[in-house]
């Protein structure tokens, strides 16, 4: 009898997380599943730990040399007996009961893909520091919600510069029916290293798969220095500008779908100008930077807004308390509510001065 479920767990120099990773498959109380393991060339001990499982569930297949996650995710789905394909970083780990309570909502809303929350947790931490949705601007959902596709690529934005971090859908990872990828003859991306995930799940939602969100996290998400996630802005603008694109060019594209990706667009392009003054400006090619600037002049505030943050909490965290004046109010109170109504004010100034397509 076939899985139920195909776990891909794509690998490259994991041998710190891959056991973790592994049992935390085996141990669901769902069991009717199978793990594919591809390694991506990895010259530590991953492979050696890996078959050290005593699992006839556990199937392994190592790539010749480095071909990239995308590439070894497409294999694993080739390879694939389930009727469910679900994701797995191998510096990562599902809590026990996940599998079981994604099929359960997943059959009870007829899904083609569903996904949970992430727990999200920084390395060598024993205690995550929160959750995806709770990181993200969209953070009203109920138990449940189907996710469409302007939902989604809204979710893609990234932050302001200088503000905290906005944690995009396109991190979660669902289980996805098998035969919906078949069938819309769908696959990863080879051809690009940043925006993986969130492109194979657009690419879903484009041919109308129905796509729930659980409120709930089951998926213990890691970041370390070098792990999958790790991305260069640079790096990261520059091909999510032109994924951006490549959906924008398609015939027949939804008004609405088109309306927030060339918002999208627009805020990946300033993002990128921004990035790229940075680095030329750490390089010391002051006339580079000028002419970046005077193409884009809009620059010059993110510049401000981004000194203006890391110069005022690095000054107001250092504030000692004085004794109390006349009106019986400590002066550090005084301090950080002039801190506050200053703040307030150059974010007003900032943001009026934003354009309206942003």
């Amino acid at each position: 009898m076939n899985p139920e479920v195909s776990v891909i767990v794509p690998t490259y120099n994991s041998e710190e997380y891959i056991a973790r990773a592994l049992e935390s498959v085996f141990n669901q109380t769902h069991q009717n599943l199978e793990v594919i393991l591809v390694d991506d060339g990895s010259t530590d001990s991953t492979l050696s730990i890996a078959r050290s499982f005593q699992e006839k569930r556990l199937r392994i297949f190592t790539n010749s040399c480095n071909k990239g996650v995308s590439h070894s995710r497409n294999r694993g789905i080739r390879h694939a007996k389930g009727k469910w394909i679900a994701l797995l970083d191998s510096d990562d780990w599902y809590a026990p009961k996940r599998i079981e309570q994604l099929l359960l909502a997943a059959r009870k809303n007829s899904a083609d893909l569903i996904a949970d929350d992430l727990f999200l947790i920084q390395d060598n931490q024993t205690r995550h520091w929160s959750t995806l949705l709770q990181e993200n601007r969209l953070q009203s959902l109920s138990s449940w919600q189907l996710i469409d596709a302007v939902k989604f690529v809204t979710s893609d934005r990234p932050s302001a510069i200088g503000a905290k971090r906005n944690w995009s859908l396109g991190y979660i990872k669902p289980l996805i029916k098998k035969e919906f990828l078949s069938k819309n003859n769908i696959k990863y991306r080879e051809d690009i290293n940043v925006g993986e995930d969130f492109t194979l799940y657009l690419e879903c939602l484009w041919h109308h798969a129905r796509f729930y969100l659980v409120n709930r996290p089951y998926y213990y998400y890691r970041t370390r220095e070098f792990s999958l996630s790790t991305r260069k802005p640079i790096d990261y603008l520059s091909q999510s500008k032109q994924i951006t694109q490549s959906f924008i060019d398609r015939p027949a594209l939804d008004s609405d779908i088109h309306k927030v990706l060339q918002q999208n667009l627009v805020i990946f392009r300033k993002r990128l100008a921004y990035y790229s003054l940075k680095e030329t400006l750490q390089q010391k090619k002051f006339l580079k930077a000028i002419k970046l600037i005077v193409t884009a002049p809009y620059l010059l505030l993110d510049i401000f807004r981004k000194f203006y943050t890391t110069s005022f909490n690095k000054l107001f965290t250092i504030v000692k308390p004085h004794k109390k004046n006349r009106s019986g109010v400590n002066a550090v109170r005084l301090k950080n509510k002039s801190r506050v109504e200053t703040k307030s004010y150059w974010r007003k100034m900032y943001n009026a001065s934003q354009p309206k397509d942003v």
